[in-house]
């Protein structure tokens, strides 16, 4: 799986740890794969960010499982709780579980 080595620029309010957060975040949705960080205190908050959850991980492994059942039975997209999956959403789902395993 291709995951993206791209990360976002420094965020240089070093103290303000709410509003790196939410750039992590932001950067994170847009998906890039990380922060650069000029402080220590900095680290677990771009790691965090950065981390798929737990919710994120089971549901990418269930989506994983599914699309593996459903080539199994000829299909190529296929309906996933409500939504249509196909091979660009099963990469994206393969990422999430290659950031975790990493």
């Amino acid at each position: 799986a291709v995951v993206s080595t791209q990360s976002t620029g420094v965020y240089i309010e070093y103290k303000d740890l709410e509003g790196l957060k939410r750039e992590s975040e932001k950067g994170f949705g847009f998906g890039f794969a990380g922060k650069q960080c000029i402080h220590p205190t900095q680290i677990p908050v771009i790691q965090s960010a950065f981390s798929p959850s737990h919710e994120q991980l089971e549901y990418a492994r269930e989506l994983i499982r599914s699309f593996e059942d459903n080539q199994a039975a000829g299909k190529g997209a296929f309906t996933f709780r409500g939504k249509m999956i196909d091979r660009p959403t099963l990469l994206q789902a393969k990422n999430v579980v290659d950031m975790f395993d990493e």
